[in-house]
């Protein structure tokens, strides 16, 4: 039939339950270049270290020994470490490589610390309520470094808390005998109930 539509494509339902990643993301780069920065190296060895950011995988072990390849592969240069730094990243890892603000890491340094910071914990939320309302002090971890890692956690919190949700927290965090001799001191805040810890 002359002027009739033509049918629309098939659509294929299964392509809907994919998880594609989105493409455009590929293109950010984190990284702001700087036109005086010397060349990359066009040979690198192969054997550069990797990290997915799995559970278990240690950030803090994982930039050491990046920084012990580069140095014992004569890789002294600021921006060049800066650039090699995604080659060494897999899977989630690079998945947040990617979703970094384009053009926000100028130096390794900053690349360095905006990776430890996101990949420390093994629980990242938006807000961060949970680093707090479910961290729990082990029977085998002493008190020191349990306020030490709660102090650390409570700086990464971004969402709005009260002073009475961060104390009972606090007191939750406890192991039950601490918590409970604690408590009986009647605290009336996250600091008194630390420096009573």
């Amino acid at each position: 039939m002359a002027g009739a539509n033509p049918p629309p494509p098939l659509q294929m339902p299964y392509l809907a339950s994919l998880n594609i990643p989105d493409l455009t993301k590929l293109t950010n780069d984190p990284i702001l270049h700087d036109a005086t920065w010397p060349a990359m190296p066009t040979k690198l060895p192969s054997d550069i270290p990797k990290f997915e950011g799995k559970a278990g995988d240690d950030p803090a072990n994982h930039v050491m020994t990046f920084h012990l390849w580069c140095s014992s592969n004569s890789i002294m240069e600021d921006s060049v470490r800066l650039r090699l730094f995604q080659r060494t990243l897999t899977g989630p890892s690079a998945k947040w490589y990617v979703e970094e603000k384009s053009g926000s890491h100028s130096t390794f340094e900053s690349l360095a610390k905006a990776f430890l910071t996101f990949f420390q914990l093994p629980i990242r939320h938006d807000n961060g309520l949970e680093l707090l309302s479910n961290f729990k002090q082990s029977s085998a971890t002493h008190i020191a470094d349990h306020i030490h890692e709660w102090r650390r956690r409570r700086s990464l919190c971004k969402a709005e808390t009260t002073k009475q949700q961060c104390l009972d927290w606090f007191l939750r965090s406890l192991v039950a005998l601490l918590g409970k001799d604690v408590t009986s001191t009647f605290p009336q805040s996250e600091k008194e109930a630390i420096s009573k810890a």
